[in-house]
């Protein structure tokens, strides 16, 4: 989920495949909080967010269309307790947030796919 021409790929050998009844995303990348470099996917998008949520989101772009059953298919998507701010987990570190979207904004408006936080924050591998 980390590359998507790995993506398109494993979509392209789904071809014959009849519609499937349910879709689980369960793809979790957490790097060690001390890291201090800013990892990326092939394409350039900040790793654990390109993994974790924009690698997920490109999978079920493809599948819905054609490879999700339309009646009684059902999406399902897992989180880590660490994005809720409520939970043992969401109360370590800073708490997670998307803010405005100003790093992704930032990032559009220059032309390219790499930011650092989507908040537009400074780099955190906390959340």
């Amino acid at each position: 989920l980390a590359d998507l021409t790995s993506i398109d790929n494993f979509f392209a050998n789904l071809k014959e495949t009849p519609p499937f009844d349910a879709v689980c995303y369960n793809a979790g990348l957490s790097r060690n909080t001390a890291a201090k470099d800013v990892a990326r996917t092939k394409q350039g998008f900040e790793l654990t967010v390109g993994t974790n949520h924009l690698g997920h989101f490109y999978l079920n772009h493809l599948l819905l269309p054609t490879h999700i059953n339309t009646e009684t298919g059902r999406i399902v998507v897992t989180a880590s307790s660490v994005h809720d701010p409520d939970s043992a987990g969401g109360k370590q570190g800073a708490p997670a947030t998307l803010g405005n979207l100003q790093g992704w904004e930032t990032a559009v408006a220059r032309g390219s796919r790499e930011f650092e936080m989507v908040d537009g924050g400074e780099f955190d591998t906390y959340k």
